[in-house]
């Protein structure tokens, strides 16, 4: 594609020497906090409805990736073509309902062949739910894997107005599950509401 290429020569200039001071100092490791802020940023830009913003922020998102192929490639470590190649192997191998068979697939065929897959690659049960995610986007991921793995959590007993908390808000998870509710998303959401409710009145003051 015309546009990835030019954005890739500037990517290159941008890292070159005699390109930005800035950029080429930095590390796969100072572009940890870029990477996580930039998909923040793109996830708040969906949820205000503005195209050209998510347009804006998307493109933040995909240059910090190939911001990370440049960084990659001067340590020689990897390149921008192993990234493209490892997800493109990746998704052919984990969609063999559209690669390798013609016969229709349900919705959740495909989600249990996707866990099985994952499973027979990495040998044992990932633990995806130690991911570092917000608490919320967290619960509701150990959710998913407690009901696709028929594991039936215990009814905790609280032993502190702590605990008692936490688990009505796991509550509130669990229903927001039951109505395939995204609760992360549901929160940030309203927050948002709110924030903006905010501002317009305190420019009132």
């Amino acid at each position: 594609m015309k546009e990835f290429d030019e954005l890739w020569e500037v990517a290159t200039r941008l890292n070159a020497p005699g390109g930005c001071p800035w950029d080429v100092k930095q590390t796969l490791k100072s572009l940890q906090p870029y990477v996580i802020e930039e998909a923040h940023e793109v996830v708040e830009a969906v949820d205000r409805g503005s195209d050209e913003e998510i347009v804006e922020e998307l493109g933040d998102l995909l240059y910090t990736v190939l911001f990370y192929a440049k960084v990659a490639e001067k340590e020689g470590k990897f390149s921008m073509g192993d990234i493209l190649n490892t997800v493109k192997e990746k998704l052919i191998r984990r969609h063999p309902h559209v690669f390798e068979s013609s016969e229709e697939t349900s919705e959740d065929e495909v989600v249990k062949n996707w866990e099985k897959i994952k499973k027979e690659k990495e040998g044992k049960e990932k633990k995806e739910f130690l991911k570092e995610l917000p608490a919320l986007a967290k619960a509701q991921k150990m959710l998913e894997i407690f009901h696709r793995s028929g594991f039936l959590s215990e009814d905790l007993v609280p032993n502190s107005i702590e605990e008692e908390i936490g688990l009505r808000l796991l509550e509130v998870v669990k229903e927001a599950k039951k109505s395939q509710v995204d609760s992360e998303g549901a929160l940030r959401r309203v927050l948002l509401e709110h924030q903006k409710a905010f501002q317009k009145w305190e420019s009132l003051l």
